[in-house]
């Protein structure tokens, strides 16, 4: 196997995870690579960081830009990409050191252009890691289980991935978008049904960052922008499957949440909660209580 990978890693203040990251590039088994590190306008010692490395290895490749978001950084390495693949990496996560030479050998001993592997998540160490939030074994690769199950069962963190390069020669990160960037680009690329391989190893890890851009907030309205996205892409029958999954996952949500409410109401912590208020209330401690904080929240 002689096939050029190109690794890109956007980067935006994250410069305390990119020696690490960095280094779980420089480790890999396979050597015929290129890591394109695309500086997203950070204001920390990413560029520092970055340009020790490209000192260090001529394979390791920098860019700056002006912060334009993620996906204008991955379209940003994916322009400069040479390689035959690609290999995408957040600054924050880390690749096992055989990713690369496993994810190839699979791809010529499979005859496919996608390979996606297992992961583990980890704080601060890969050796203390935990299991995935996704069975990935469970589901198989397709647009029909991408668009119905993807935040229920079947999200894929973007270092599991390892792509045939040419799937991207009509396809780029949606520039306009916050969220679910990575999802779209996975549908429109399974809207061209690529022979894909599943590696059921933990070849990449996903660290548990608390600042990270991963957030619930809003949830269901980034799915519907991304839908909306992705419309003039799809047929009829794809649209129709992502907006009857949307609307089923959003109901289920809150049924769930409805139902926690309820159950929480009627424990025995909350209950008793309630019968202190009434105690309190009718003994007239509640309205002492209120003057009293009042009075000192006025010395302040």
């Amino acid at each position: 196997m002689k096939s050029l990978v190109s690794i890109i890693i956007p980067c935006y203040n994250q410069d305390q995870f990119l020696d690490e990251n960095l280094q779980s590039v420089f480790n890999q088994t396979y050597s015929n690579w290129e890591c394109i590190i695309v500086n997203d306008g950070s204001i920390d010692r990413t560029e520092i960081i970055a340009t020790e490395w490209v000192t260090k290895d001529n394979r390791f490749k920098y860019i700056n830009q002006v912060n334009k978001g993620v996906s204008a950084a991955r379209n940003s390495g994916l322009t400069l990409a040479k390689g035959e693949y690609i290999q995408f990496l957040d600054a924050d996560d880390v690749l096992a050191v055989d990713k690369i030479q496993i994810s190839l050998e699979a791809i010529f001993k499979n005859n496919v252009q996608v390979c996606c592997c297992n992961y583990a998540m980890f704080t601060n160490s890969t050796i203390d890691v935990l299991p995935p939030f996704s069975k990935l074994a469970y589901f198989e690769f397709n647009f029909e289980n991408l668009a119905r199950y993807w935040n229920d069962g079947f999200t894929i963190p973007i270092h599991c991935w390892f792509f045939k390069a040419d799937l991207f020669d009509a396809v780029v990160f949606p520039e306009g978008l916050t969220a679910q960037e990575d999802w779209i680009v996975w549908l429109r690329i399974f809207q061209k049904s690529p022979k894909t391989f599943y590696i059921d190893e933990q070849l990449a890890f996903y660290r548990l960052n608390p600042k990270g851009r991963t957030q619930i907030k809003g949830f269901f309205n980034e799915t519907l922008e991304a839908i909306r996205y992705l419309k003039d892409f799809l047929n009829e029958a794809e649209f129709q499957i992502l907006y009857e999954s949307a609307i089923i996952r959003n109901h289920n949500g809150m049924t769930y949440w409805r139902e926690r409410e309820v159950n929480l109401k009627k424990s025995n912590t909350y209950q008793f909660g309630l019968l202190c208020k009434k105690i309190i209330k009718k003994i007239g401690l509640l309205s002492l209580a209120k003057a009293v904080f009042l009075n000192l929240r006025s010395l302040k």
